[in-house]
């Protein structure tokens, strides 16, 4: 992947891009707390099929910190000048984990600008369900408070090195080159207190993505880690019954960070449902 910089309304923002025009337009977002660079494994073979883009958020991987854009709300309203910037007129999105909640609330609030959807491994509807320090740093602010206690350096080497040993169950870490660009994305402290930021705004947003999940007519595949116990399954079960346009699988094997830690599948499932999505809308353009 070469990794590029651009800037968007005012912010740098990096991404990696390889554009086809004549192709179908695919867009990804990093999670949380990684970077685009999680998606290295795929991306020859993306770049070989799509007008691909993917992008690091505010707050995340290489792009800028940016205390204007930390709930879920805000990135989703800071998602479509990310499109326009790149000309995506009605792109596949790939939003795992916390692109899952952003890209919720910005399918609801711009219907039909993404042309299908691949999310999960994440809390977005109802109940939140997971491990002990996943719900605290939603909720407790005393909790959100100690991982920041220690400064970027500290609090966010220990915050991503609780998260690798959460994230993959079934395959070695990433390399070292991709390990130490998840770190920089947590160590510095405005990125990590606004990433903590996202975390705490649950507790408003997905009360009202609960009410407006039923709305979105978008395409969506729900995916989730069959081994992540960090983020319940039952958060991706309960999301894809209440789309009314979804499916929902399991990654066999699989941690929390499914689309890494066992690639393949997850990447078969990617390309199965883009080409669903194509095929519906060339039967009814």
């Amino acid at each position: 992947m070469n990794l590029e910089y651009t800037t968007i309304d005012g912010r740098k923002i990096r991404y990696a891009a390889s554009r086809r025009t004549e192709s179908p337009q695919l867009v990804l977002v990093n999670p949380h707390p990684q970077s685009i660079l999680t998606y290295t494994n795929w991306w020859e073979r993306l770049c070989s099929r799509f007008d691909v883009v993917a992008v690091d958020l505010p707050n995340h991987g290489g792009s800028d910190a940016d205390k204007t854009v930390i709930t879920v709300s805000q990135q989703a309203a800071f998602l479509p000048k990310i499109l326009d910037h790149f000309d995506l007129k009605q792109p596949h999105y790939v939003g795992p984990d916390v692109g899952t909640p952003l890209g919720l609330r910005f399918m609801a609030d711009n219907p039909g600008r993404f042309r299908s959807a691949v999310i999960g491994d994440a809390a977005a509807v109802g109940k939140i369900e997971g491990e002990l320090l996943f719900r605290l740093n939603i909720y407790s602010r005393i909790a959100r408070f100690a991982t920041l206690s220690g400064g970027g350096a500290i609090g966010g080497r220990i915050y991503t090195r609780v998260a690798n040993g959460v994230g993959y169950k079934r395959t070695e870490k990433p390399n070292k080159e991709r390990l130490q660009d998840y770190l920089r994305s947590s160590t510095t402290f405005a990125k990590l207190r606004n990433q903590m930021g996202f975390l705490a705004s649950y507790t408003k947003e997905i009360p009202e993505l609960t009410k407006v999940v039923g709305t979105i007519e978008t395409p969506v595949l729900v995916l989730h880690g069959e081994r992540d116990t960090f983020v319940g399954i039952g958060n991706s079960r309960r999301l894809a019954d209440a789309l009314p346009n979804s499916e929902f699988d399991i990654i066999p094997e699989a941690g929390h960070y499914s689309w890494e830690d066992n690639p393949e599948p997850y990447l078969a499932h990617v390309l199965r449902w883009i080409d669903k999505a194509e095929s519906s809308h060339k039967q009814t353009s």
